[in-house]
């Protein structure tokens, strides 16, 4: 019994080594991807990742307080060995905030705000491309770019029956960067982007239609660890949205991945909201499936 325990013990800890040996070789699917950010290295199999978040107290232009949740997809897919597709896209959000329009008769007041869409994040296509790799130069580095616009609008039930996102659109260009860290024991990842919207209504708090802000995104995935049989892989994100003036939307995400098989997991994380602006606090649940 004694000798069977430990050759059990030995093999799950084989597996775990093997397991996180191949997270810092080969980023083969997004199931060992962090929530936000990504990897820069290209995958090497089709991904599809399907995420709800909860979110409190975000400010929009014309309301404050915004409470509820959202809900999207992205599909990536790899075309060679240094090329991928990425298409991202909102499909659901539902909340309440409070009126902060002087003009309305029910300023102050509560309202609904749902639709088929999002609310910073558009539908959007991004093309990656890897420059090089960790093998060659100790890091795996690459650009992306992409355009984005509104899937559909978000009603209100407001005096005037306001609508959000009715129009919308947004480039996104980033850097995008990762590397071993700790002697190979974790990984880092960073994504150094910029977002400019266009045309867009009732979506910045200062009211602005067209706007630009910088978009950096970057985590830490720790050596993973078990609990019991419970595999799982801590991670630290760190996101930012903001233009460094008036906006600045700064969160802190510890996260846990959760792999099942050699190709899906899920993932679980909490967001804590570091300055005023953006998301105050929700959390993010996440299927990853690799195919």
């Amino acid at each position: 019994m004694t000798a069977h325990k430990h050759i059990s013990i030995g093999t799950f800890t084989a597996t775990l080594a093997l397991a996180f040996s191949s997270l810092t070789a080969s980023a083969t699917n997004s199931s060992h991807q962090p929530l936000s950010t990504n990897f820069a290295q290209t995958l090497s199999e089709i991904s599809l990742d399907l995420n709800a978040t909860s979110f409190s107290d975000v400010e929009l232009d014309e309301a404050d307080s915004f409470d509820g949740w959202s809900a999207a997809l992205e599909l990536t897919v790899p075309f060679n060995d240094t090329m991928q597709l990425r298409f991202s896209l909102p499909f659901y959000t539902d909340g309440e905030a409070t009126l902060t329009d002087p003009s309305l008769p029910d300023v102050g007041e509560k309202t609904d705000i749902t639709g088929n869409g999002g609310v910073f994040d558009f539908m959007t296509l991004s093309f990656e491309h890897q420059l090089s790799s960790v093998e060659t130069s100790g890091y795996n580095a690459g650009y992306s770019i992409g355009f984005g616009q509104i899937t559909d609008q978000l009603e209100t039930d407001t005096s005037d029956d306001d609508l959000y996102n009715h129009t919308g659109r947004v480039i996104v260009a980033a850097i995008n960067m990762d590397k071993p860290i700790f002697d190979g024991k974790s990984q880092w990842l960073i994504n150094a982007g910029v977002r400019y919207y266009f045309d867009t209504d009732d979506l910045h708090p200062d009211g602005r239609a067209d706007f630009t802000w910088a978009d950096i995104k970057t985590a830490v995935i720790f050596q993973p660890w078990a609990l019991g049989k419970l595999q799982m892989q801590p991670v630290l994100e760190l996101t930012y949205l903001g233009e460094f003036s008036n906006y600045n939307a700064l969160a802190l995400m510890p996260e846990l991945i959760f792999p099942f098989g050699k190709s899906a997991s899920f993932k679980l994380g909490g967001i804590i909201g570091l300055t005023n602006d953006g998301n105050q606090g929700g959390v993010v649940g996440e299927l990853s499936i690799g195919f």
